[in-house]
């Protein structure tokens, strides 16, 4: 056995909640122990909507990825999404000396504080203050400045907040399933980690994580996060229009859409044919659909989504940034001709991803569906307190997530944690 440092991470999803259970080997690289998958009909548009079977779903994932891993976990991190998630960048003015003075990491620590505590100030739940860089007096986006020396520093970030109310049911059903919250994750930044390359993310991308029951955004350039957002749009909308159009079961269409859906009917003949059954009492036996005709709605679905993205996109703070190339993940994403479609809408270069090869990660998971859970799992173990989730300790009262003493700064990388009382500021997520 490497280590005890067992970390877990659930994906709470529209369709399925998937658990991760995997730890950090002394080489640096990630192993996964287990993988548990439940479907889930709790949530909507990736909002709690039924408390009792959110939890239940997230027992079962847990069950499954704990008897794989032969190990019982406590704590987890828990994944966000829905329409409620909100993001922006901010310049904050975080140390201004009389003189010149050499920029150590406390002072770093500080700067970070600083812009939690005034971020902190506005609506919404506070999740994740990450840095993007650092104006030096007249030296702009200064990525490392340990060492330098500045006067005035301005700290640039990517600060990601949520609704309270929406954040606190997810934590209910988690806790009530038995697991602590070790610490939240909004899912983009989590599918990012799995499926996005380091070229992709310096030279520019977006990630679009297309789920059951939303779309998560993410536009990376320069190595660094520039913009997220969330789409109440996903795999759900898809079949839920299939039930509309022909009067069936929701099994039978998402059944349906998987099996023989396109969303590029035009390569399809008019003489392919499907049956559908229909509820309709005024239709007896299946009724004879073409291939194209299904195509044809799935496709309008798309377009409708692609354009919702656009707009999502058309922000001034992205009008310099490169977003011709676009990477589809999640299981939307693997709807025959999503990639095709994309690359028309887009006018870019267009790739379909899943989760990068792991040591421990069986085949079935390097899918496009799971890069959500597999992603949260790797941006925890490298962005947050280290600590076992197969235990939870106590400190004067309170729980704490045992054995930890480190945290990861994107600039410096592993190092001890302050001493600095009261909040702990952190490269991600302050919950």
């Amino acid at each position: 056995m490497i280590q005890e440092d067992y970390r877990a991470a659930i994906d709470v999803g529209t369709t399925k909640v998937v658990t991760v259970i995997g730890r950090e080997r002394p080489d640096g690289s990630v192993e996964i122990a287990g993988v548990g998958v439940s479907p889930c009909n709790g949530l909507s548009k990736g909002m709690v909507r039924d408390d009792a079977a959110t939890t239940q779903a997230i027992k079962s994932s847990i069950a499954e990825a704990s008897k794989q891993a032969g190990v019982s976990i406590k704590s987890a991190y828990v994944g966000l999404s829905g329409s409620h998630i909100e993001s922006s960048n901010r310049w904050d003015q975080v140390h201004d000396n009389p003189a010149e003075s050499v920029i150590t990491q406390e002072v770093l620590d500080a700067s970070m504080a600083t812009v939690h505590d005034m971020a902190s100030d506005s609506g919404g739940k506070l999740l994740h203050v990450i840095p993007r860089g650092y104006a030096l007096d007249n030296r702009h986006l200064v990525r490392m400045p340990i060492g330098m020396h500045a006067r005035e520093i301005h700290a640039h970030t990517h600060v990601v907040k949520g609704d309270e109310a929406s954040i606190e049911r997810l934590r209910a059903a988690a806790e009530s399933a038995g697991i602590h919250v070790a610490d939240l994750i909004v899912e983009p930044i989590a599918s990012a980690e799995a499926a996005l390359t380091s070229t992709e993310r310096d030279d520019g991308v977006v990630l679009l994580d297309i789920g059951g029951g939303t779309t998560d955004i993410a536009v990376f350039v320069g190595g660094q996060i520039v913009h997220s957002a969330v789409l109440p749009v996903g795999g759900w909308q898809f079949t839920n229009d299939l039930v509309t159009a022909f009067m069936t079961s929701f099994e039978e269409a998402e059944e349906i859409k998987c099996g023989s859906g396109s969303v590029t009917p035009e390569v399809a003949s008019m003489r392919e044919e499907l049956f559908i059954n229909s509820l309709a009492d005024s239709v007896e036996g299946p009724i004879a659909v073409t291939k194209r005709e299904l195509g044809q709605l799935l496709k309008e679905r798309a377009h409708e989504l692609f354009r919702l993205v656009k707009g999502k996109l058309a922000t001034p703070h992205l009008a310099n940034v490169p977003i011709d190339r676009v990477v589809l993940t999640g299981g939307g994403a693997k709807l025959d001709g999503m990639q095709a479609l994309a690359r028309y809408v887009f006018q870019g270069r267009v790739r379909t991803s899943g989760p990068r090869p792991l040591v421990g990660l069986d085949e079935q998971y390097q899918d496009p569906a799971y890069s959500a859970g597999i992603g949260m799992l790797i941006w925890g173990l490298r962005n947050l307190p280290s600590g076992s989730h197969l235990g939870v300790s106590t400190v004067n009262g309170a729980e704490v997530l045992g054995g930890g003493n480190r945290w990861y700064d994107a600039f410096t990388g592993w190092r001890k944690r302050g001493e600095r009382s009261g909040n702990e500021t952190r490269t991600g997520v302050s919950v």
